[in-house]
């Protein structure tokens, strides 16, 4: 693993993964400019690795690697910290391949041969990505839990919410989603698309508030080689990789007004115009929308056009606070809670008086917020008691040292009881753990182990 000194204008972690080592020095070499430190990795399983240690913002990763390829280390990613952002490098005319990244989670991708202007430029984007608008909102209901797909709840206004989005999802109606940061807008956006005829094809996401205005019309319509400096070759645009599948629009009321009229040509005629393009691309998606803004107040103050708010006010479907959910606080808290019981190996519960405090509480980040906080709980926890860290505020360094310090422990004791399992057989041992040898081997030097 290779590791650069962040420099105190710089900002963001990047990990740099693939098997060829000149082009991961190259990668990182060019992104020194834009990122506050830079990783590396051989392997998939060597970032994983990496990835549990460290605070890693973006990933740039080769899709074509022996062992785990960038697709499936995209997928396992997205499941343990859905935050980390994806940039995956695939080769000239896999299209295919893209299409299936972004479907899996990847923000974004580049084809070989690229500029490393262009890297630069998607990587600084991306470091300056707002965390997404549901974050961890939740995670696939289990058992016979009340859910939805992969949303958990069991109150009249929850329920309400999610049966229409159900009826919406057999419709090629435009939805869209309204509500705070935090209450699950992407992952109604998801159940839609899962429930709907077209769940076999891509689901694209593009958050508006996260792209500077000067690109926002090359990543949704795309652009062709030459039209603007820096395009050395031909990119589809978000619409296009959609096909006939499903595109969610998130934070669309950040749209600028000159974005917006072009869009709204897109959704009554269906075709996009690629920058510097002739000849238009006819387009079959269906579009969702989210954005906790007011529409009707944006309109009114003429910042949001009417003809374009009654396009997407078809099916407005609204999201419910967690304040006014009722206990489905709890039942959001113990889904949580087992959720990170299984990934740090404890066994916590919440008692009365804890369970009492979540409900008391306002929540102002929504689901977002109590998985944040049941998160914090797990890994602050001392023994058998529950640390709980609520009023919103951020984690100060001495919590964020206290997360990393615990995940190292219950690493370090899971490598030890692999080790005794199979009496000190690393090879064994690693096989069990999930990991390469190498990697263990660089786990029992960090750790000390003897």
């Amino acid at each position: 693993m290779m590791e650069m000194d962040p420099k105190a204008d710089k900002r963001g972690c990047v990990l740099v993964v693939d098997d060829e080592e000149h082009i991961r020095e190259i990668v990182a070499a060019s992104l020194e400019s834009v990122a506050g430190k830079i990783l590396t990795a051989g392997s998939a399983e060597e970032a994983l690795e990496i990835l549990r240690d460290e605070n890693v913002d973006v990933v740039v990763s080769d899709i074509r690697m022996p062992g785990m390829d960038g697709l499936q280390f995209l997928r396992q990613v997205k499941q343990e910290q859905p935050g980390v952002l994806f940039l995956m490098i695939t080769a000239h005319g896999t299209m295919d391949t893209a299409v299936k990244a972004l479907r899996h989670g990847a923000s974004d991708f580049l084809t070989k041969p690229f500029e490393n202007s262009e890297l630069r430029q998607i990587v600084e984007r991306l470091l300056k990505t707002p965390e997404p608008s549901s974050g961890p909102a939740v995670y696939p209901a289990e058992g016979n839990r009340e859910g939805f797909g992969g949303a958990v709840g069991a109150s009249p206004v929850f329920k309400a919410c999610f049966e229409k989005a159900g009826k919406a999802a057999q419709s090629d109606s435009t939805v869209l989603l309204l509500g705070e940061s935090g209450t699950g807008k992407e992952v109604a956006a998801r159940l839609i698309h899962d429930l709907s005829p077209r769940r076999d094809l891509p689901f694209i996401t593009v958050n508006c508030g996260a792209i500077p205005e000067n690109l926002i019309e090359s990543e949704l319509f795309g652009h062709e080689k030459g039209a603007f400096t820096g395009a050395t070759m031909s990119k589809p645009g978000r619409f296009v990789l959609a096909g006939d599948g499903t595109i969610f629009l998130d934070e669309i009321g950040e749209l600028p007004l000159s974005m917006q009229v072009k869009l709204l040509r897109v959704l009554q005629e269906h075709v996009v115009d690629p920058v510097g393009g002739r000849n238009p691309i006819r387009v079959g998606f269906r579009l969702i929308a989210a954005t906790n803004r007011n529409l009707r107040e944006e309109v009114k103050q003429g910042r949001f056009r009417e003809d374009l708010y009654f396009r997407l006010n078809i099916i407005p479907v609204e999201m419910p606070p967690l304040r006014e959910r009722g206990n489905d606080v709890l039942l959001l808290a113990r889904h949580f809670l087992d959720h990170f019981n299984r990934r740090y190996g404890t066994s916590h519960v919440l008692s009365s008086d804890q369970e009492r405090r979540l409900l008391d509480y306002h929540w102002p980040g929504n689901v977002r917020e109590l998985a944040n906080a049941m998160e914090r709980a797990v890994v602050l926890a001392s023994g058998t008691e529950l640390f709980f860290q609520l009023e919103g505020e951020e984690e100060s360094p001495r919590s964020q040292n206290a997360i990393k310090e615990r995940k190292q422990i219950v690493e370090r004791e899971e490598i030890l009881k692999a080790l005794e399992l199979n009496r000190w057989n690393k090879t064994k041992a690693a096989e069990s753990l999930g990991i390469s040898r190498r990697g263990l081997l660089y786990k029992i030097k960090e750790y000390g182990i003897r």
